[in-house]
């Protein structure tokens, strides 16, 4: 992985480009009961719109997360700490904040989610059932990383098939969550080699 000092250090170039909202359709379902609606940048949603509609039918993209309230940005980083200091008591607080930070962007306002250019998704059926990733969403240790060495041949496989069809249309992906997915952030530009984001701490 790309070291955060190294992507936090990309220069942005905002666009302006605005936050909308993403509703359920045809063949995009939304699920995110922490936030009371779930926004992302316009462009975002439009790639995510024609991504959609790659998927064979029966299958939908299931969009867990865009832009992220720092209040709920806040919940998770505590969340993820605990978990982290409840599996090793014995660890100081430097390193949980450490391990932590694989998982979780720090609570400053500043994180790709807070940008709008971040997503998070997986791939669902008809009957919104997900397809084997290997683990569960915002679930934490080896397996959630997209090259998991612990991950089957099919979920290896279903990896690869969210990521050539989130590719397919601009995004990339961050190797430490099979789900997390950016277009424009600063992840995004230091995945891709672009000298800068074009997308800094969205307004609502």
């Amino acid at each position: 992985m790309i070291p955060s000092t190294y992507i936090n250090a990309i220069p942005v170039k905002e666009n302006g480009d605005p936050l909308v909202e993403v509703t359920s359709s045809e063949k995009i379902v939304v699920f995110c009961p922490d936030e009371s609606r779930v926004l992302m940048r316009s462009v975002v949603l439009g790639k995510l719109n024609y991504a959609s509609k790659i998927l064979p039918d029966g299958l939908k993209l299931k969009i867990l997360y865009g832009y992220r309230s720092l209040r709920v940005q806040e919940k998770f980083w505590e969340e993820t700490c605990a978990e982290i200091k409840h599996k090793d008591p014995q660890l100081s607080e430097q390193e949980i904040e450490a391990h932590a930070r694989q998982y979780s962007a720090l609570p400053t306002g500043n994180g790709p989610h807070q940008t709008g250019g971040a997503i998070d998704v997986l791939i669902v059926d008809k009957d919104d059932n997900s397809l084997d990733f290997g683990s569960k969403y915002r679930s934490h240790g080896d397996s959630v990383a997209m090259h998991s060495k612990t991950a089957t041949l099919t979920q290896r496989q279903n990896r690869k098939f969210l990521r050539e069809v989130m590719f397919s249309v601009g995004f990339t992906y961050y190797p430490g969550e099979w789900w997390h997915f950016s277009f424009g952030d600063r992840m995004w530009a230091a995945y891709t080699g672009n000298k800068f984001a074009l997308y800094g701490p969205a307004k609502k």
